[in-house]
């Protein structure tokens, strides 16, 4: 989630056009799991999974994963492609292998532990409990407690919740160490604001989320949602969170270190699409110079388009954002690109000024969005499309059903789910993306969506047919 108050987001010769279809995951077919999997199908899935992923883990000289080092593999690193598919697959079936052996009943009572852990280290942050707890060393819940100044028995009791999700241990009664979870708690300021910004932000708009259906039912607005109800607020969420340096500094870092992830990393959309129009065949309309320019909406510091710059030398990029956002552009944009990446105050709520541009990009953008106000972002786009021009989106695209094993799916729903309790924004399919384009102006031609290999962010890609722009 980016938008308004965040909006950040070798080339072959030639690419292929994106085509009409959701690419999955390799790994969705190799190591995928089914709800009609049984307890010795998952087993066998399993075992086959999760020893590829260790001889990985060998091969690299490292220790088996174990509660206390963690794997000691840096989160930023991709591992390769059959490691990673291997690693997701065995998730995958340890996942439903959890679920089928719990039992129905099981299944509807689970669902508060998450929360709870999640409470757990809202308490473990508020009073920075990690900090007070020896790195390689123990100390006992009363020591702890007198170094704090906090009750005892609470300070037991929400550290217990911790350990029994392996953040901390307790080795023998009484006695607590960190873990390789725990110490991820220390001195890391990326962590903390991810897990503070679910805790504080999206959490208690959870909580509410039921009731704002029935009090705005069908509601696109962004400020008729849960979180308006929990936060007792009738502005956008992005406004309400920038009232407060502390948290819209929070809610910032946060997005930032979600995109840290691999198959979030920008490399995927630089390595699989073509940003230089001038020198691409499948271009309707040619240059009458050799540069491509393209306009990066929402570009917050403008660290896609500098990379863009970076890889095509003839490709003039420039980066809209609101204006607090785009001020602080030039310090960011390296001295050989400055002629190449400049900056525009511009509210992308409004009509695009920047005409018969090659390319608009719209990275993890819309998704903040609901379809109503998707539709007027693109609708904002076409008085200043030439013919031939493209629209480039950068985000999530849902799978069909039963095209990603059961958690993989759980997981796209939660965000989609979450984007409604925020802001009634949405995650969506491809059918629906295509309709966006339909809905906002039948002149867009729906080009596709794909999907590179390990990434989770599409590459949706519409062209316009209209007129020539004067």
């Amino acid at each position: 989630m980016a938008c308004r108050l965040l909006s950040s987001r070798g080339f072959p010769a030639r690419l292929a056009p994106l085509r009409p279809l959701y690419r999955p995951k390799a790994y969705s077919l190799a190591f995928s799991t089914s709800t009609t999997d049984g307890v010795t199908q998952l087993l066998q899935k399993v075992q086959v999974t999760t020893k590829i992923y260790l001889d990985f883990i060998k091969a690299q000289g490292l220790p088996e994963p174990f509660y206390q080092h963690g794997d000691g593999l840096h989160p930023a690193l991709a591992l390769p492609p059959q490691v990673q598919e291997a690693k997701e697959g065995a998730i995958e079936a340890t996942y439903e292998l959890h679920h089928l052996l719990l039992g129905p009943l099981g299944l509807l009572f689970s669902c508060p532990g998450e929360q709870l852990l999640l409470l757990s280290l809202q308490y473990i942050y508020r009073y920075q409990i990690a900090t007070y707890v020896p790195v390689d060393g123990t100390i006992t819940f009363e020591e702890l407690s007198m170094a704090t100044n906090l009750n005892t028995k609470d300070l037991t009791r929400f550290l217990r919740v911790a350990i029994s999700r392996h953040v901390f241990h307790e080795p023998t009664k009484g006695v607590i160490a960190h873990t390789a979870a725990s110490r991820l708690l220390l001195n890391n300021p990326m962590v903390e604001a991810w897990l503070q910004n679910i805790a504080q932000e999206f959490w208690p708009a959870f909580t509410r989320t039921v009731e704002a259906t029935e009090k705005w039912p069908g509601s696109e607005e962004p400020n008729e949602t849960g979180y308006a109800l929990a936060h007792g607020t009738s502005s956008h969420p992005f406004d309400e969170i920038r009232k407060d340096p502390h948290r819209h500094q929070q809610f910032i870092t946060a997005m930032r270190f979600s995109h840290l992830h691999p198959a979030y990393h920008l490399s995927h959309l630089l390595n699989n699409y073509n940003f230089d129009r001038s020198s691409s065949s499948s271009s309707s309309s040619s240059s009458s110079s050799a540069t491509t320019t393209i306009v990066d909406v929402g570009g917050s510091n403008g660290e896609v388009s500098i990379e863009i710059a970076s890889r095509y030398p003839h490709v003039h990029c420039i980066v809209q954002d609101l204006p607090d956002t785009i001020a602080g552009l030039a310090t960011n944009v390296p001295s050989t690109l400055a002629a190449r990446v400049t900056g525009m105050a511009h509210d992308f709520l409004t009509p695009q000024p920047v005409h018969g541009a090659d390319v608009y990009l719209l990275r993890w953008i819309l998704h903040d969005w609901s379809d109503k106000y998707a539709v007027q972002i693109l609708r904002n786009l076409t008085p200043a499309l030439k013919k031939g021009a493209r629209v480039v989106v950068n985000d999530i695209c849902i799978p069909e059903p039963g095209q990603l094993g059961p958690k993989a799916e759980r997981d796209l729903r939660y965000m989609d789910i979450s984007m409604k309790a925020f802001n009634n924004a949405r995650e969506r399919d491809v059918e629906t993306w295509e309709g966006l384009f339909a809905t906002a102006d039948p002149r867009f031609r729906f080009r596709g969506v794909t999907v590179p290999p390990g990434a989770r962010m599409a590459i949706i890609e519409a062209e316009w047919m209209g007129e020539e722009v004067c």
